[in-house]
């Protein structure tokens, strides 16, 4: 199954890379000459491509989101390491000072509490990080599906005016279309093909047998 699937990857991944012609468009003046009826597939891929657009503003807004929630991170570990150098600044006085143990103890307290935020901020800056490469993935999805759309849209619009003996229909050629919506399919396959590849990574990592040795057994053996 994972050679199969490997295969398939490889020609998606080829379609993607192919190179690109210029963006084959319909001449949309010709739409008017089509009912109502003859008009529906295009209405509801103009539909999905809405829907597309509003997933990649969201990706984008969420993209946006998590970075910005970075950088403010990045401004608390900022505050967290200045506070945790003057508490080691202090104690290093104190202790020239041969103060007090309920200072020293104090100041000891103050310090790793500093430390917990300090290590608290990485962590967060750890996690928002892992959640930007999520969103940029989800980003990068989102802007493949939105090109498939857009694509399959001229490709109905299209097939409509063929099919309503449009002259229109004339300005391009049904080729150009089919190989672009073909195209886009494939870099939006070649993406999800992807992103499976890295789920099946991980999953196996975290299939491996554990190399922690057996414990011995406690106890003395009992004699029959």
């Amino acid at each position: 199954m994972r050679k199969i699937l490997m295969s398939v990857g490889g020609a998606l991944l080829a379609v993607a890379c192919s190179s690109q012609k210029p963006v084959a468009r319909v001449d949309d003046s010709g739409l008017a000459r089509l009912n109502e009826a003859q008009m529906e597939p295009v209405d509801s891929a103009r539909v999905e491509e809405g829907r597309a657009q509003d997933s990649l503003a969201k990706a984008r807004a969420r993209e946006a989101d998590a970075r910005a929630r970075l950088e403010v991170a990045k401004s608390e570990r900022g505050v967290a390491d200045a506070q945790l150098k003057r508490a080691l600044a202090e104690r290093d006085l104190l202790k020239k000072q041969y103060a007090s143990k309920d200072k020293l103890a104090e100041i000891d307290q103050e310090v790793a509490a500093s430390q917990d935020r300090v290590h608290a901020s990485d962590l967060k800056s750890q996690y928002l990080q892992l959640m930007i490469s999520v969103a940029e993935a989800e980003r990068k999805l989102a802007e493949a599906q939105v090109l498939t759309a857009q694509a399959l849209t001229e490709q109905a619009k299209h097939q409509a005016m063929r099919a309503g003996n449009v002259p229109e229909a004339a300005s391009v050629n049904a080729g150009d279309i089919d190989q672009r919506v073909a195209e886009a399919q494939g870099r939006e396959a070649s993406i999800l093909y992807n992103r499976w590849q890295q789920a099946d990574a991980r999953a196996r990592t975290l299939a491996r047998p554990s190399t922690m040795s057996v414990p011995p057994p406690t106890g003395e053996p009992t004699s029959n």
